[in-house]
């Protein structure tokens, strides 16, 4: 196991997991499991936790922690109570399997949009975290690479020059022209853009079309 994510167990198992961190599955397993822990996956995630952390104190093996991994299930079942909260309200039960645009509409399997299962969060920023824990890579500092730039927040609206009569992507620069003195020409201007950068390979062009077109 190379990283611990709580989304593939059930709520009980999570829930044994946090109580029991740190214990053998023998030790664990001694008492009558509850209802929704399987015995197989205490033996996977507890015997695998317990035996990173026998190396680290016996070889000085480091790994991610008990404390990490305490952390990545309590953030887990905080989420998965507020997720449950917000579809009784209309939400999409996991919000993260979705992309959203500027107008706050979901659009499922959108570019930056968990694939598969449930893999992060939002923080309170609105920004997705991941919700697993590497086990053995923890312990190493990440490199930042002092030549590689942060990436730019994705731009909220086209640039539009209404006088001249054109639109630009303001990512990639592509512009469609239109008649200043027309509605009708400039909404088909728009929807020659919509289209550029939807189809566009390059994949922030494809997150805003999806932030501003929707």
């Amino acid at each position: 196991m190379e990283s611990f994510n709580p989304v593939r167990y059930s709520l009980e198992e999570n829930q044994f997991f946090l109580k029991h961190l740190g214990e053998s599955p023998v030790v664990a397993l001694q008492e009558n499991t509850p209802k929704g822990v399987n015995p197989v996956a205490v033996q996977e995630v507890l015997g695998e936790l317990y035996e990173l952390d026998e190396l680290e104190k016996h070889r000085g093996v480091p790994w991610a922690g008990k404390e990490a991994v305490s952390q990545i299930i309590t953030r887990y079942l905080s989420e998965h109570e507020k997720w449950g909260e917000m579809a009784k309200r209309g939400a999409p039960r996991f919000p993260t399997m979705y992309a959203w645009d500027g107008k706050g509409r979901p659009h499922r399997g959108g570019v930056t949009s968990d694939s598969g299962e449930v893999t992060t969060y939002f923080d309170d920023n609105g920004d997705r975290q991941p919700l697993s824990v590497p086990l053995r890579e923890a312990a190493i500092p990440a490199f930042n690479a002092p030549w590689v730039k942060k990436t730019e927040p994705i731009p909220d609206s086209l640039d539009e020059d209404m006088e001249k009569g054109v639109l630009q992507c303001p990512i990639d620069g592509w512009t469609a022209n239109f008649k200043p003195e027309s509605r009708q020409s400039y909404n088909m201007a728009r929807g020659r853009m919509a289209k550029h950068c939807r189809s566009s390979k390059d994949e922030r062009v494809q997150e805003f079309a999806v932030k501003v077109f929707g």
